[in-house]
């Protein structure tokens, strides 16, 4: 890819940032725009499976001995556990997933935003999480803040990836520290898997 087809390709306002990284050397901000989709793959692939980890942690918790049918039998659809707002975005996601056949509570975990577990560790949610919810996370004493904290990191990063944003000027390395963190304290087993399978560290340490 020569300078003109960089600009052409990428336009000159999203190349101009690698090409400062990089001290105007065109070759080695070429160089890094290719480690910075690797990283980019890889912190993704990352925050894929710490969603899917802690979902199914919080659903361990509050849904403990329910059933995954009828949704109205669990906490999906309980006022008692969430905010009214929650249930409608869990009335929503079943909305869009659609299809034939019952809904059962594994679709309609995997149908909701990140930005609904978010929410779930805000302050609205203290007296749940002393409650029950903090049993997610067994091998850890977090704080609520803390997970929210980390939580919303997550999903600010994971926002910029999805849209393709630079993460040069990003804590990347600070993040994939705490997604490692949440992983750990619902199962240090899954901390390693998720160092192994996405290798964001990996990658990061090989920035050009």
């Amino acid at each position: 890819m020569d300078e003109r087809q960089a600009i052409s390709w990428l336009s000159e306002q999203r190349f101009t940032p690698f090409l400062v990284a990089a001290d105007h050397d065109h070759n080695r901000a070429v160089a890094l725009y290719q480690w910075h989709l690797e990283l980019s793959g890889a912190t993704f692939s990352m925050i894929h499976w710490v969603e899917v980890i802690v979902r199914n942690a919080v659903d361990a918790c509050l849904g403990a001995g329910q059933p995954q049918a009828p949704l109205s039998r669990t906490w999906l659809l309980d006022f008692e556990v969430l905010r009214p707002w929650a249930v409608k975005q869990v009335v929503g996601a079943v909305e869009r997933i659609g299809g034939e056949g019952p809904i059962v509570r594994a679709r309609a975990l995997a149908g909701l935003s990140f930005g609904f577990w978010v929410a779930l560790f805000g302050r609205r949610y203290d007296g749940l999480w002393r409650e029950r919810l903090h049993q997610a996370f067994p091998r850890g004493r977090p704080a609520r803040e803390e997970i929210s904290a980390s939580m919303r990191r997550i999903h600010q990063l994971r926002n910029r990836i999805a849209h393709h944003d630079c993460l040069l000027d990003q804590d990347v390395t600070g993040v994939v520290g705490e997604m490692l963190a949440l992983a750990e304290w619902v199962d240090p087993a899954a901390a390693g898997w998720l160092r192994r399978a996405a290798d964001a560290e990996g990658v990061l340490a090989r920035r050009p």
